[in-house]
Order: structure tokens, then C-alpha cells, then sequence
């Protein structure tokens, strides 16, 4: 093994791993299999026989980076076998403590939590896809942590238990409508942070009096942003306004501001469409901030879950047994934080660049 001292960290955290195979014939360390297949992601391979192939084609070059015995190497079976046993909670904290050594987060840094469901993970017919929730710094497009939502469960528990155990305060939450809820706000309010939640006419009486609020008292800050892509051409007004309703005496805890973000899109066809959003804030800030922020939101989408379902395939990946489809679906993120702590931000780019290249993709470890 290198003798550099992140890589071997790394390494020595993944060996920490409960290994649930039989002592009888297990030739390959847990750790080794699991390095071996993220680099087999960093070059673009993405299957279970896709990474032996990446294995066998590059088999000289990792017998002299692992110290292996001459073709003495773990097959695509052996790694089917791994992925499938290994605890996704221990992977996690393994994870975690990889982004908390490397993944600055700043006070007022944006923060977004959302939920994606592995396709492949079931027959269609099964309706039981692997759903996990990120939480994610918006800014640098890395995922400090992931979490499982159970299966009787839904995304809300996951999302407050993801927020109760980030190690960081004062920064700011960003979420879906549907996690506009009490205990949401109190587990941020715990972590004295702030929050920006969407408030839709399923909560009636919150948005009866929010919309009361943006649509007749006076601005204290606005907005106007204007933007021309793919040949439409976006306008965005966002207005702050200042909570005169008492909504904390209702439970909305130090609700103290409104945001009505108003979007008009004029498309090539020259029709218009308009939209209109309300949202509840404990935090003080010009419509300025806001409107890039609850704009940047939707990173999420496309720097993580559009990356990992293009780039690495995985939600058109057929890997359902045990525990394997949401390990390798956290080691993907892994692969995206990767790269971009490393500089790289066009990641199918990078995985080209990078196609061959062993021993500087084991560099990038570090």
C-alpha cells in the first residue's frame, strides 16, 4: 500500500468495516475491494462486470499500487459478494468523516437537503426503489452526508435526523415544500441556524396568511433579475416582506420574514408563463441573497442527481441485492466529491481525462 499518509487514512477507515463474509477462502481485504471499486467509477466504469473489466484491463498497474501477488486480484463476483454485505451506516460514517476533514462549511453557507430514488433498484412493478437523501453545500457541489430513508418511511425523518447530526451551526437550510414542518424548524433552530422553506396551499391556513402578508403589506427589500437561456428569456422578482401575523404563535418559530419569488418566462414561441412562490425565513437578509440562493437550490438536481443518473448510470444500474445499491450509490458521490475538491467541475469530462490513468486518479485520493 502507498505509504502517503491521506491515502492510507482513507484506506485504514475503510478497513474498519464489518466484514460479514466467512473467514474460509477470503482472499481480499474489505478495504481493497471497495478502493478498487472507486476507481473503477472515477474511470467511468459502472456496473459490477463493468468494474472487473476495469479491474483486468488495469491489473498490472494495481498489483504494483496494492502490493498484490501477480494476478491476485478480486473478480466482479467478489466485489457483487462485498458490496452486497457492507453496512451502509458504517460506510456513511466513513463518508462523513472524509467530507468533515475536507469540506469547508462557512457561517450563512447554503445548505440543500433532497430526496432520489434508485430506479433500478426494484422492478418497476415493485414500486420499493432505494431512496436516499443528500445533504448538500450548495457552493462547492459537494454532499457532506447521505442518509436512507426507511422503507415504511417517508423523506422527513431522514431529512431532521441528517440536520441534527451535521456538525456545523449558523448556516442555512434549504428544503422542499413538504419539509415545511414544526419539527424540521425546531431541529435547525437547535442547531442555531436558519431556515428557507416553501410554504404551498396544502398547509391552508400558513399560506392563506403568508400570501395575505407578500400580496398587501409593503416591501422591506427587493429584486429583479433577468436572464436569456436556451432562447427563453427568464425574469425573477423577489420581494422580502416583514412577518406582521405572528405565525411563531401559531408554531412557525421565529418565522420573522416572507419571500414572494414571482418568475415569468417568455419562450420562443413568445408565449408567457408565470409563477409565484411564498416562503417563510427566520433569516435576515436583502432579497438579493435570497433570490440567488432559493435560485441555487435546485443544484442539487443538476450538479448530484443528474451527474450520478447520466454520468454513472445509476439509475439505469440493475444492482438490487443486499445493502450494494445504496453503497454504490454513496460511493459515486464520493467519486463527484472527489473530483471537485480536486478542481475538476466537468465530471463526464473528467472521467475521459482521466480513462487510464490509474495511479494519478490513486493521487487524487489524497
Amino acid at each position: 500500500m502507498a505509504k502517503n499518509k491521506e491515502v492510507f487514512d482513507l484506506y485504514k477507515g475503510l478497513s474498519h468495516l464489518t466484514d460479514l463474509r466467512r473467514g474460509q477462502g477470503r482472499r481480499y481485504s474489505i478495504e481493497l475491494v471497495v478502493i478498487l471499486v472507486i476507481l473503477g467509477i472515477m474511470n467511468g466504469y459502472d456496473g459490477y462486470r463493468s468494474i472487473g473489466d476495469f479491474i483486468e484491463r488495469n491489473q498490472e498497474e494495481l498489483i504494483f499500487l496494492f502490493k498484490q501477488e501477480k494476478n491476485c486480484l478480486p473478480s466482479f463476483s467478489t466485489i457483487r459478494r462485498v458490496m452486497g454485505k457492507i453496512d451502509f451506516n458504517e460506510l456513511c460514517s466513513i463518508f462523513e468523516g472524509w467530507a468533515n476533514k475536507n469540506i469547508l462549511i462557512k457561517e450563512k453557507e447554503w445548505i440543500s437537503l433532497d430526496g432520489k430514488a434508485i430506479s433500478g433498484t426494484f422492478p418497476k412493478e415493485a414500486h420499493k426503489f432505494v431512496n436516499l437523501v443528500s445533504l448538500f453545500c450548495v457552493d462547492k457541489k459537494q454532499t457532506f452526508s447521505i442518509g436512507k430513508v426507511d422503507d415504511k418511511s417517508n423523506e422527513i425523518p431522514k431529512v431532521q435526523e441528517l440536520i441534527e447530526q451535521l456538525p456545523h451551526k449558523k448556516v442555512i437550510f434549504r428544503m422542499d415544500a413538504m419539509h415545511c414542518q414544526k419539527k424540521t424548524i425546531d431541529a435547525i433552530l437547535k442547531k442555531e441556524s436558519f431556515y428557507v422553506l416553501q410554504v404551498k396551499e396544502n398547509q391552508k391556513a400558513l399560506f392563506k396568511k403568508v400570501t395575505f402578508i407578500a400580496e398587501n403589506m409593503s416591501a422591506i427589500s427587493s429584486h429583479t433579475t433577468k436572464e436569456k437561456n436556451k432562447g427563453r428569456l427568464e425574469k425573477r422578482e423577489v420581494t422580502v416582506h416583514k412577518e406582521c401575523l405572528d405565525l411563531e404563535y401559531y408554531g412557525w418559530s421565529e418565522a420573522s420574514f416572507i419571500i414572494k419569488v414571482k418568475r415569468s418566462v417568455k419562450h420562443k414561441s413568445n408565449k408567457t408563463s408565470e409563477e409565484t412562490a411564498y416562503f417563510i425565513t427566520n433569516l435576515k437578509e436583502r432579497a438579493a441573497i435570497f433570490n440567488k440562493g432559493i435560485r441555487n437550490h435546485w443544484r442539487i438536481e443538476n450538479s448530484l442527481h443528474y451527474v450520478k443518473d447520466v454520468t454513472f448510470n445509476e439509475d439505469r444500474l440493475k444492482i438490487r441485492s443486499g445493502s450494494a445499491p445504496q453503497n454504490m450509490a454513496l460511493l459515486r458521490t464520493f467519486v463527484i466529491n472527489i473530483f471537485r475538491q480536486n478542481g475538476y467541475s466537468n465530471i463526464k469530462q473528467t472521467t475521459r481525462l482521466l480513462a487510464g490513468r490509474v495511479g494519478l486518479m490513486f493521487s487524487l485520493l489524497r
